[in-house]
């Protein structure tokens, strides 16, 4: 089975949609979301219409839990805590609904999928360094198989065995069937690895083929989008870099 994943979509709508055009394109027989439908942009409902209408399930993400009243809002800075608040007054009753009965994770076939690292995602703690995937080679025996992930807005590959963890290039592969893996699948809607064009990826559960993808948006439409609706500045101005 062909699964196109995606995450951290921060309410731009611009780039979900130049995703999906190219997913359906790649004959994925599903969607899985892991979260951040919301936060930053200023398209939170046509995002959610869109992602509610297609994705088999969704995972919570932080600024989802924060919008949904589940999470502090001090845990944010002052701009983003700005975009929280606008987003809650500007949320449908159904994708409030919606976002309040989000999981923390799923786990489908011998896979997590999941926001942060898998041990307590709850806290949203990040999975994106050497350091912290060697955190969660502690409980080897109780992560899946494979585990995705977003909340970084990074592309990080690790590949774990009983006595190591190795860090592998963000690169299309084949999962070995003796190894487990923590990857991390970057953002749709604000990368941050100074590559401002929308990431995905494609999971072929059957050939154990993991696929990374980028996809060129319109920026400037989703720029326009927040200025015009009084959020920070800073919030479009970073699209343009994918910082």
């Amino acid at each position: 089975m062909r699964i196109g994943l995606i995450s951290d979509i921060h309410a731009n709508y611009e780039a979900l949609a130049a995703v999906l055009d190219v997913i359906v394109r790649l004959k994925v027989d599903k969607y899985i979301c892991l979260g951040d439908l919301v936060g930053y942009g200023a398209s939170p409902n046509e995002v959610m219409d869109l992602v509610r209408g297609l994705s088999e399930f969704t995972v919570m993400g932080n600024h989802d839990a924060a919008v949904a009243g589940q999470m502090d809002y001090q845990y944010y800075y002052d701009a983003a805590r700005e975009v929280l608040r606008w987003t809650t007054e500007s949320l449908t009753e159904a994708n409030m609904d919606y976002l309040k009965n989000l999981p923390y994770f799923r786990i489908l076939d011998g896979v997590c999928y999941v926001h942060g690292e898998p041990i307590t995602p709850n806290e949203f703690n990040y999975l994106y360094t050497l350091d912290q995937a060697k955190n969660i080679h502690g409980f080897y025996d109780m992560i899946q198989s494979v585990t995705f992930v977003g909340h970084s807005h990074l592309r990080r590959v690790f590949e774990l065995s009983p006595d190591e963890v190795l860090e592998l290039p963000d690169e299309n592969l084949t999962l070995r069937p003796d190894r487990k893996y923590a990857i991390a699948i970057g953002s749709v809607g604000q990368p941050r690895d100074y590559d401002p064009r929308a990431g995905f990826v494609v999971w072929d559960s059957d050939t154990r083929r993991v696929e990374f993808y980028r996809v060129e948006y319109d920026i400037d439409r989703a720029a326009e989008k927040i200025l015009n609706a009084g959020l920070p500045e800073y919030f479009a101005t970073r699209l343009y870099s994918g910082s």
